[in-house]
């Protein structure tokens, strides 16, 4: 067995001279994509002085009893009068102050009587937005790396950028490995299970921006698995199996993986859940072989294949460890390994344990907030120690 650590740092040594073709496309687009160049504003944010709030822009130095408005200027018109002395301009939010403002007086302060207006105080403040305040012409909008989301497609589109060169998507085939598998509920025989982590694994790839290309399983025989990886690796650029990776009798994941031209580079993880977790690739392929088990498959994905789709990107996908208080006493008999266990997060925030039956337990992660990490050669663990909690309520980001 190796050393989580050790296993990124060959991960990253061996993707990270690979890389996925680049392609120019609409920003609007672009959700889930992975920007390969820094991408700078185009534009100052405001454009113009605008105001902040709907009211009355009146000129510097200026305390008048009463002021007489020039003109109204709603949003996405501009000013045709400038203010003097004595006058104001009745003005929308967002809409170009006009020339010589100092402040907008808002609304709720202002009493309207025909053409004149009178202020019950004017404040302090300018209430208005100054040209580009929030982003100067050039400033850096989002970095080469950059994972898109609707936040960052928003800000991208309001610095006037409309096409943006990103990664192509990264092409995923799934096999699910073992003659006890099954999709349908009527085919259920005494030995037989429901194949859940070929959906749980799509659903995870597609909620991470992934084109799955195939979803399938594979029976227990070297042939039949020869012949799936064959067939899978001609189309994807990433391949993810699960189960058949241990030494059982009838796990031929590693032979096959030999057999298709693969070099393994590693097969034993000192971390639980994953522990025959298997990492292989070729000039242009990846393959990750995670155990059979569905919580060990949910947390190999998120630590090893979000980090090979980044690193095809060109950039880095860090899981964001913090540390809580433990709120109860925690111990366990084989402490070889680095170990991952599901929890909740009590009101205070401290680790509370769930009912959490081993890595076959999927439905534990329903009432899980994240992990906490028991590290290896650690026995025992006490009541309010401080230990490393890794969330699970934004994608492990």
């Amino acid at each position: 067995m190796i050393l989580r650590d050790e296993a990124f740092a060959i991960v990253d040594e061996t993707l990270g001279v690979m890389r996925l073709p680049h392609e120019q496309v609409k920003t609007q687009a672009a959700l889930m994509r992975r920007i390969v160049r820094d991408q700078h504003s185009r534009l100052d944010i405001p454009a113009f002085d605008r105001s902040a709030m709907d009211g009355f822009a009146i000129p510097a130095g200026d305390a008048c009893e009463r002021y007489r408005v020039l003109e109204t200027v709603p949003a996405g018109t501009t000013p045709t009068k400038t203010l003097l002395p004595g006058t104001a301009t009745k003005i929308m939010t967002g809409a170009a102050v006009p020339e010589g403002t100092a402040r907008v007086v808002m609304v709720e302060l202002a009493e309207e009587s025909g053409t004149e207006v009178t202020f019950q105080r004017i404040p302090d403040t300018t209430n208005i937005c100054s040209t580009g305040e929030d982003m100067a012409r050039g400033d850096l909008v989002l970095a080469a790396g950059t994972l898109l989301g609707p936040l960052e497609i928003a800000s991208l589109v309001s610095a006037g950028i409309t096409e943006i060169p990103v990664g192509r998507t990264p092409r995923v085939a799934i096999l699910s490995t073992g003659d006890e598998l099954v999709d349908d509920p009527g085919l259920l025989t005494p030995g037989k299970i429901m194949n859940s982590n070929g959906p749980l694994l799509r659903c995870l790839c597609q909620r991470s921006g992934l084109e799955v290309v195939r979803c399938e399983k594979v029976a227990d025989t070297l042939e039949a698995t020869v012949s799936a990886l064959t067939a899978c690796l001609a189309e994807a650029d990433i391949l993810i199996l699960s189960g058949g990776v241990s030494v059982g009798e009838f796990d031929f994941v590693p032979q096959a993986l030999k057999r298709v031209g693969l070099t393994i580079h590693f097969d034993r993880l000192a971390v639980q859940p994953g522990k025959p977790t298997t990492f292989a690739s070729s000039r242009e392929k990846t393959v990750f072989g995670l155990p059979g088990n569905p919580v060990a498959v949910y947390l190999m994905f998120h630590l090893f294949v979000l980090r090979a789709v980044a690193l095809l990107a060109g950039t880095r996908h860090e899981v964001c460890y913090r540390t809580a208080a433990l709120g109860f006493d925690y111990s366990r008999k084989n402490a070889g390994r680095l170990a991952y266990v599901p929890c909740q997060l009590d009101r205070d925030g401290a680790i509370q344990r769930i009912n959490y039956h081993g890595s076959g337990h999927l439905l534990a992660l329903h009432r899980a907030d994240g992990f906490f990490l028991v590290p290896q050669g650690g026995a025992k663990l006490s009541q309010g120690e401080r230990v490393e909690f890794l969330s699970m309520r934004s994608g492990f980001e």
